[in-house]
């Protein structure tokens, strides 16, 4: 008997059709938290620039600009490997 693993979409693994949504969804709610993760990211090392240079607001301002621009960097990126797949 052969008990290797298929990759196949047709699997049975075992998973209810809940798990099975939540796995394929997986991919995509993580490219969506790396837009959030740039953003959150950058917005506080721009609020931790205006601290330290007094510069508010414009610290803030383009951390989070380079944080969504490293965020959709990171977006594209995850999306276009899940297209090569």
């Amino acid at each position: 008997m052969d008990h290797r693993r298929k990759d196949g979409p047709d699997e049975d693994d075992g998973l209810s059709p809940e798990a099975r949504a939540q796995r394929a969804a997986a991919p995509y709610i993580s490219a969506v938290w790396r837009v959030v993760g740039g953003i959150l990211v950058g917005g506080g090392a721009g609020w931790l620039v205006d601290g330290k240079l007094h510069s508010s607001p414009w610290g803030l301002i383009v951390g989070l600009f380079l944080g969504l621009g490293a965020g959709f960097y990171g977006l594209v990126q995850s999306l276009s490997s899940m297209n090569k797949r």
